[in-house]
């Protein structure tokens, strides 16, 4: 019998580091105080998702409302 050749990986892990400041940061939606990057502008993501649909408001209402008259339309059809 023949001995299988075992292939042997060597894994190296290297790792950078990043040194960003932090700064004292007030939330844009609710006012909090936090320390953040130069960019944030919010303390979670639970206020960047109320700041996304505060400024997309309008489209997602237009879009529920053209959904709901749909399957309204479609539940009609079936009776």
């Amino acid at each position: 019998m023949r001995k299988r050749k075992v292939l042997i990986q060597k894994i190296e892990r290297a790792s950078y580091v990043r040194r960003l400041t932090l700064e004292d940061k007030t939330c844009a939606v609710c006012g909090k105080k936090f320390a953040g990057v130069k960019k944030r502008r919010y303390c979670s993501r639970a206020c960047q998702a109320k700041a996304n649909y505060e400024r997309h408001a309008d489209q997602y209402r237009q879009a529920r409302r053209e959904k709901y008259h749909a399957e309204q339309k479609a539940a009609a059809g079936k009776k």
